[in-house]
């Protein structure tokens, strides 16, 4: 997630249950990978909400493809979209995943700032 959050800075999340949480796009989430590593944290940034359309441009296909988030899920990238494996390598990514809402930067305290 660099720039916004520099490797080894420790942040705080919000972990309200499940049924406060309202995200919004432009949140930095914390979520468990979807992917075969199951026990990983993953950092990134919700693009999209259930109900909006993704235009998704990968490297392999020619054509850029179009998907609906479905209800229930997010679509989460990675700032440094060059080197970050996210939804447009494993589609949209179940709220239910989703284990906090990055606040702030707390440490390097020269780095500290809120999340945006």
């Amino acid at each position: 997630m660099e720039p916004e959050l520099p490797n080894g800075c420790l942040i705080l999340i919000d972990r309200m249950p499940r049924s406060f949480r309202q995200y919004r796009r432009g949140d930095v989430v914390l979520l468990g990978s979807p992917c075969k590593n199951r026990g990983e944290t993953m950092c990134k940034r919700i693009l999209a909400i259930e109900g909006d359309a993704v235009k998704i441009n990968r490297v392999k296909q020619p054509e850029s493809v179009q998907v609906t988030v479905p209800k229930g899920h997010v679509w989460v990238e990675g700032d440094n979209s060059f080197v970050s494996v996210d939804s447009r390598h494993f589609g949209s990514v179940p709220k239910a995943l989703i284990r906090g809402r990055v606040l702030f930067v707390i440490y390097p305290f020269s780095l500290f700032h809120r999340v945006n």
